[in-house]
């Protein structure tokens, strides 16, 4: 680890902790120049490819599930924390099952299931996107079943 201040690179870890997102939190000191300063460790996931519904291949962007379900809890009661916890969940649920690839419906499935828990109207904006509602029916169809 190279010293923000002096650019050498012998440092000394002096304090170690987990913090609650499961990111090491190291504080150190530079062997040289005594500055103390803090580093943060994030185990960086396998690399995992979407498959669109189009057939396009691109990497999964865990930001994608944080916008979208955003713009769906928009003027709710929905925090930023939950909706990183959300997105926290799917990303290990979809890591969990070891493929190399998963398709954009299964991640889209998988946040419908976890928002209809959290908040009913962020339930439905999500789901009339991503299921592309073309009427006030099919809107009609998705309230009765929440009901």
């Amino acid at each position: 680890m190279n010293c923000p201040n002096c650019k050498q690179c012998e440092t000394q870890v002096i304090d170690s902790r987990l913090t609650e997102d499961n990111t090491v939190r190291r504080r150190r000191v530079c062997a040289c120049c005594r500055q103390r300063f803090t580093t943060f460790e994030r185990i960086e996931p396998a690399r995992l490819v979407v498959i669109k519904k189009d057939g396009r291949e691109e990497p999964f962007v865990r930001e994608k599930i944080i916008k979208g379900v955003r713009r769906a809890a928009n003027k709710t009661n929905v925090t930023l924390a939950e909706i990183e916890n959300l997105a926290d969940k799917v990303e290990q649920e979809i890591f969990q099952n070891g493929e190399e690839k998963v398709t954009s419906r299964e991640i889209g499935n998988l946040v419908i299931k976890k928002l209809k828990s959290i908040d009913e109207i962020a339930y439905l904006r999500f789901t009339s996107v991503y299921k592309e509602f073309s009427d006030l029916e099919t809107f009609e169809e998705e309230i009765s079943r929440l009901k």
